[in-house]
């Protein structure tokens, strides 16, 4: 029988701090009562009912100190301890005494049947019978006979993470940008005013659409927001953030800004290699350079030391790595408190950063393929399966929905899948629109430009000869292919990058040195004079100066670009009419 008793003195020896993130105690004095009382309304010698599993209790905690010495990771110890005292609390409720076969078997059954109501997950349900059964087992030295009629049932329902839709990342990244260089200027401008300030005391300020909002612990929001930005840029999970080392260097050399951070994996036992720079096929944005450069200089302002972690904030005016409970609280106490970002369904939208890999899990695979994928994610074909392969619900939904309709319309209609959209009106599939904001049409050029619409109204020209002459198959276009009418046309665009000056550059010297192929310097000027002129005074004059100083020193130690080195290859684009023109003035002359 179990007798009411008044807790006369709260047991210190009991109760155990863990290194964990979100600095959790295991209290056991809490599992000795029934209904699992708090902390504090123990300390304060409230009324509680003893359960009468003392014994358990106490050897539990012993096992749990051993495992604590032989190193078990603390975060494994607490999700135990968080297992047991929800098995504790559900025989105090039905008033079975804990530790027994019978009580071990009801549970389950309970959960089983939350499973057959869909509240309980089969993942979570497996989880949870391996965690208690390791207590049972490990700590409590009970048999384990007991677990053989208590059914599994596999995981099968588990959810991958679901990616970010192109509408979520609009509403993300801008906010996350602006919060980041607006906290880390305001920093950099007086590192001790906001490293000293009590976590209560606003120190920053942030402007968001008009709104102007008074930052308390401004430095955790500031890496927090950061965190979240290069999980973006990098692909990388929490884990792999945390313990990434800040580079003392980088490598550099021409047109090229590289970093390589390391960082250990705990549970697969192995170091990645975090790397960010400038990449001549990963078009990584040039604004995701400016926020990791401004990075290093506040993480070096924070903790100046050899080895230091990047990712790090100050709190109780301590210097503290940033943890997944920094995250949360970010999310949970400011975010969702002052702005409501909502997705395409009307859920509520937060940076996570398993979506964030995600999201760049499905670029990764669109743009060079699974096992480039499994490559920069650093996973197994087995692990991105199991996590990161679904994409977006919502997208996922609109992709099926069309299938499902063009379908029936060509059942129905006995037409082809272009005829039927045709019919249906669907100008656009969802998962070109998806594919067309994620890889926008920006197409390359050899002059060193790019085009924003390559299959425009130039491109009908081509288009017209190739089917005069039956080129093309149905459906086919080809895009614009003319490279010196590209200068002055409103959809030529310069993408800043020292590879594609040095490409515009090295076209602009083959021209100059094709004069000499050229009747004479009327014929020259008359073809190319305009050219030159335009990228002479349009283009160059708003290139970043350091950026053609990268180029420009690019072609005087590699030369010209592969595409220009010959000054010859300019010559088939000079139209025909213009070199009879030119031969005629010749022979009058």
């Amino acid at each position: 029988m179990s007798d009411i008793t008044y807790l006369s003195g709260w047991d210190a020896s009991l109760s155990i701090q863990m290194n964990t993130d979100g600095n959790n105690t295991c209290d056991f004095n809490r599992l000795m009562y029934r209904g699992f009382p708090s902390t504090k309304h123990l300390q304060e010698n409230r009324y509680f009912e003893l359960a009468n599993r003392d014994g358990f209790i106490l050897q539990y905690k012993d096992s749990h100190v051993e495992k604590m010495e032989e190193g078990t990771s603390h975060k494994t110890l607490c999700t135990h301890y968080s297992e047991i005292s929800l098995y504790l609390r559900w025989c105090d409720e039905k008033g079975i005494d804990a530790f027994t076969k019978e009580s071990l078997e009801g549970y389950f059954e309970h959960s089983l049947q939350r499973i057959r109501l869909g509240t309980l997950k089969k993942t979570t349900y497996t989880g949870r019978l391996a965690k208690i059964t390791v207590v049972f087992r490990d700590y409590l030295d009970l048999p384990t006979g007991w677990f053989l009629n208590i059914p599994t049932v596999g995981t099968d329902d588990g959810e991958a993470f679901e990616a970010y839709t192109r509408s979520d990342l609009n509403q993300l990244l801008p906010f996350l940008r602006k919060l980041f260089n607006q906290t880390s200027k305001q920093f950099i401008e007086n590192p001790s005013k906001h490293i000293d300030a009590w976590k209560t005391a606003p120190t920053m300020t942030f402007h968001w659409k008009g709104q102007e909002y008074q930052l308390c612990a401004a430095i955790s929001k500031m890496m927090c927001a950061a965190t979240y930005l290069l999980s973006y840029y990098t692909y990388s999970n929490t884990g792999v953030l945390f313990d990434l080392k800040r580079p003392s260097n980088a490598s550099t050399s021409v047109g090229e800004q590289w970093y390589q951070m390391p960082a250990f994996k705990r549970r697969s036992f192995k170091t990645v290699h975090v790397e960010i720079g400038e990449h001549d096929y990963l078009e990584i944005p040039k604004y995701s350079l400016s926020v990791f450069d401004k990075l290093l200089e506040v993480s070096k302002v924070l903790d100046n030391s050899s080895n230091a972690l990047l990712l790090q904030t100050i709190a109780h005016n301590k210097l503290q790595p940033i943890k997944q409970a920094t995250l949360q609280a970010f999310n949970k106490l400011w975010l969702e408190k002052h702005f409501s970002f909502t997705d395409q369904t009307a859920r509520k939208l937060r940076p996570v950063v398993s979506r964030f890999r995600e999201t760049g899990s499905q670029i990764t695979t669109a743009y060079q393929g699974e096992l480039a994928n499994d490559i920069t994610l650093g996973n197994t074909p087995q692990t991105r399966k199991r996590h990161y392969t679904t994409g977006n619900k919502h997208n996922n939904n609109a992709m099926m929905q069309d299938v499902t309709t063009i379908r029936q319309e060509q059942a129905q209609s006995k037409q082809s899948v272009t005829a039927a959209r045709s019919a249906l009106g669907i100008e656009v599939l969802t998962i070109e629109e998806e594919l067309k904001t994620t890889f926008p049409e920006l197409s390359r050029t050899p002059n060193g430009g790019s085009c924003a619409n390559p299959f425009g109204e130039r491109s009908e020209a081509y288009n017209r000869k190739a089917q005069q002459r039956k080129l093309l198959k149905d459906g086919e276009k080809l895009a614009c292919a003319d490279l010196l009418k590209c200068f002055g046309c409103p959809e030529q665009v310069i993408v800043q990058s020292v590879s594609d000056i040095w490409c515009l550059l090295s076209f602009k010297e083959c021209i100059e040195e094709s004069l000499y192929l050229h009747l004479n310097a009327h014929h020259y000027r008359q073809n190319f004079e305009s050219i030159v002129v335009f990228i002479t005074e349009k283009i160059f004059p708003k290139i970043n100066k350091n950026i053609l100083k990268q180029a420009e020193a690019l072609i005087d130690e590699e030369g010209l670009h592969p595409l220009w080195e010959d000054s010859g290859a300019i010559l088939s684009m000079i139209p025909t009419q213009h070199v009879d023109s030119a031969a005629k003035e010749m022979i009058n002359d």
